[in-house]
């Protein structure tokens, strides 16, 4: 179901949207107009929620949110939905049934990053009901002190306890990776560690993520080719993470083009709050720099374009997986991204064998020793 604007924005005929398939004549079918097809996201949105039941009861003080955003029509489109529900419930009850804690990473000590400043002063002025805080990537090391200090691609000096500042000891962590895609996936990692840590210092019961159905499906096949297949269940679905705080995707049930021609349709656009990011169709899949993140975004890119349907069916069949309850987790997690180990493994150790309570004694080490899930391993680890 796609409103006018998402089903012929890019191709045109004679000035009228074009058909999306053919591109060749009018489209004659409309499914939406514009106050319809915003009804539509908000009450997609508004329905996870409830079903997460982060709602508190007029008996109850608010729950508390932290809702990680990167100015891009996601993250910026979840908080002017969630923050038209909070006005709606004021008006009405005189009360907040939730209180939002918005967060912006900075990144730009590990990446190439667009000036914020101006935009986050516009996005606090609009939905001035909130809380806001920002925070540097490398701030993660104020909370990470269990890196492993023994893995042949890392320099001593970054993780054995010198002073170095933060943001020298970030640089230097990721300059010691091998590839684009060991560093993308490290960025990520330590992005989330460091939205978790902050949820906790704050709080926060609930992390809600913009994640759309097609980045969920971007996940769920990178990952997979990383080698973390095993952690799917607590990368992209509701649930409780091994952090302690509940993790929450109100937007997994719609599309990036629907979202991004939503945020063209609020009142005032979001679009100039927008920070440029990174297109995947420009991807040059022969540079030694593209990232399976990139291939994974082309592919999806483009294949939402005409089969939303695949990329729906990739979400929902991940969905599918669950994550084993707490009480049979009682085993370790992985020193770097801190999800479980397989069950029955004791991770891989920076020889690149896969460890058990046995083999560790053969390579003389500590059972208690450092481990990493098989895609930490791969990701940290020369080849």
């Amino acid at each position: 179901m796609r409103s006018a604007r998402a089903m012929g924005e890019d191709a045109k005929v004679n000035g009228q949207a074009a058909c999306a398939r053919c591109q060749q004549s009018n489209v004659s079918i409309m499914v939406r107009n514009e106050d319809c097809f915003k009804r539509y996201i908000a009450t997609k949105v508004n329905k996870r929620v409830e079903s997460n039941k982060l709602r508190a009861t007029f008996k109850d003080a608010p729950r508390s949110l932290l809702l990680p955003v990167s100015f891009g029509s996601s993250s910026l489109s979840l908080l002017h939905i969630l923050d038209q529900q909070l006005r709606g419930q004021k008006n009405r009850t005189g009360r907040f049934s939730f209180e939002i804690e918005v967060l912006f990473i900075d990144q730009s000590a590990a990446d190439q990053q667009d000036e914020y400043e101006e935009v986050w002063t516009y996005v606090k002025e609009r939905f001035s009901s909130h809380s806001y805080s920002i925070a540097r990537l490398e701030d993660v090391f104020d909370y990470i002190t269990d890196l492993p200090r023994d893995g042949p691609a890392l320099d001593p000096a970054v993780t054995g306890g010198t002073t170095l500042p933060k943001q020298q000891h970030l640089e230097n962590f990721l300059s010691s990776l091998p590839s684009a895609t060991s560093r993308t996936d490290m960025i990520g990692i330590l992005r989330s560690r460091l939205i978790t840590s902050l949820a906790t210092d704050h709080g926060c019961e609930f992390i809600l993520y913009g994640d759309s159905t097609t980045r969920l499906a971007e996940r769920t096949l990178s990952e997979t080719a990383k080698g973390r297949g095993g952690a799917i269940p607590w990368l992209t679905a509701d649930g409780q993470s091994p952090h302690g705080v509940r993790a929450v995707y109100p937007m997994r049930d719609l599309l990036r083009k629907e979202i991004a021609a939503y945020a063209e349709m609020t009142d005032p656009p979001l679009t100039p709050l927008l920070l440029q990011q990174k297109s995947a169709t420009n991807v040059v899949t022969s540079s030694k720099n593209t990232t399976i993140d990139d291939l994974m975004g082309q592919y999806f890119g483009s294949v939402e374009q005409n089969y939303p349907s695949v990329v729906a069916n990739v979400v929902r069949t991940s969905s599918r997986l669950e994550a084993p309850p707490p009480e049979s987790r009682a085993g370790r997690l992985c020193s770097v991204c801190r999800l479980p180990l397989a069950q029955g493994s004791e991770g891989l150790r920076w020889s690149g064998d896969q460890g058990s309570p046995e083999g560790q004694a053969d390579l003389g080490q500590s059972k208690d020793a450092a481990a990493s899930c098989y895609g930490c391993a791969r990701a940290m680890l020369n080849p």
